[in-house]
């Protein structure tokens, strides 16, 4: 089994765990700051005519490469069949600590350290299998509400003992329900997203309008088209129902999708971003000029979701000593792309939030 490559994936969910832990926290910190000049608001420049982009400045520290990579590459064991040899457990361990030793870890896996050490140690199908199992029910262990345990079982069913998948979806959850009081619909809201996206032909709204669908719905491109026009009134709004319809059927691109389908339906449940009475909800309302803020709503995430994703993948498969597995770095960068774009969205949701009080 590719256990270094899974290493990798692990460290790098870990360092993204603290970062959500730290933003799910009340009045936790954003690492996307969106700065504004003196004698202009973000807010004002919102509601000016036309569709000019904005006028900021921009500071995002999302580096969970350098100090991780660097960290892991000292700690690997190097034997006659080369770092990316197969591992015992009792090395998976030893390189473990050596890690947790090396970097601030946030603890979402500190609590299963023998779990993680099972997952990346596993020397076959089965015992990966067995170990990604064993993940969902330390998370379900952690949960007192019957109905959202109920849910992880479900959330297990849908996605399987897949290491690339349960390894997002533990992170969300775990760092939801370790910084927030009430964080129990976070599970459901994936449940629900999830099956959205696998049922549903138009697949899976994100909260501005953007659609993921499976590519097995490609047979639904004219409801899709029907479907938009009648929500936005326009053909354009029929064509921005065709966004992801458009991709074909392979491992990694169900893999990316169900990442993204994880990340942004925990992530805008546990800070309150959809539904009517949501953050998304009451910063457009009183907006004169919608287009504007969703063409800045979209830009601001996909900046940070390229940069952080170009990053990771371009880390991983950099380190050639770990020949890393096209879809571990694929599970990793979406991982890291997707947390980044919520995170964008987050922040400038907050500052016009923040502006429409004053």
């Amino acid at each position: 089994m590719a256990n270094a490559q899974t290493i990798i994936a692990t460290v790098i969910h870990d360092q993204l765990g603290q970062i959500l832990m730290t933003v799910f926290t009340p009045n936790g910190k954003n690492p996307f700051e969106i700065r504004v000049a003196p004698n202009d608001t973000l807010l004002a420049q919102l509601q000016q005519p036309g569709t000019d982009p904005p006028r900021v400045s921009l500071s995002f520290v999302l580096d969970v490469l350098t100090s991780a990579l660097s960290a892991l590459a000292d700690a690997m064991p190097v034997s006659a069949a080369g770092p990316i040899g197969v591992l015992a457990r009792s090395d998976v361990a030893r390189v473990l600590d050596s890690i947790r030793n090396a970097l601030p870890l946030a603890g979402l896996f500190d609590r299963q350290r023998d779990l993680i050490a099972d997952v990346t140690g596993a020397q076959n199908v089965a015992a990966l299998r067995d170990a990604v199992g064993g993940l969902f029910q330390k998370l379900r262990d952690g949960i007192s509400v019957t109905a959202t345990k109920d849910s992880v079982s479900r959330v297990q069913q849908l996605l399987g003992n897949d290491a690339g998948t349960a390894l997002p979806f533990a992170t969300v959850a775990t760092a939801a329900l370790s910084s927030l009081q009430n964080a129990a619909g976070v599970p459901e809201s994936v449940e629900r997203a999830l099956l959205d996206y696998f049922f549903r032909s138009e697949g899976y709204t994100t909260v501005d309008g953007e659609r993921v669908v499976a590519p097995v719905h490609l047979s639904d491109v004219g409801s899709a088209i029907a479907a938009g026009v009648a929500g936005a009134g326009s053909a354009r709004g029929g064509l921005e129902g065709l966004k992801g319809l458009f991709s074909k059927a392979t491992g990694e691109r169900y893999l990316r999708d169900i990442i993204r389908v994880i990340v942004e339906s925990g992530f805008d449940t546990a800070r309150g971003i959809t539904g009517p009475s949501g953050v998304y909800a009451q910063v457009t309302q009183p907006l004169t000029n919608r287009e504007k803020f969703v063409l800045w709503f979209r830009g601001f995430s996909s900046m940070a979701e390229s940069g952080a994703m170009r990053a990771v993948e371009l880390g991983t498969q950099g380190v050639a000593a770990f020949q890393t597995n096209p879809l571990i770095a694929a599970s990793a960068g979406s991982f890291a792309g997707t947390v980044a774009r919520k995170l964008a969205q987050d922040s400038f949701l907050s500052v016009v939030r923040e502006e429409l009080r004053r």
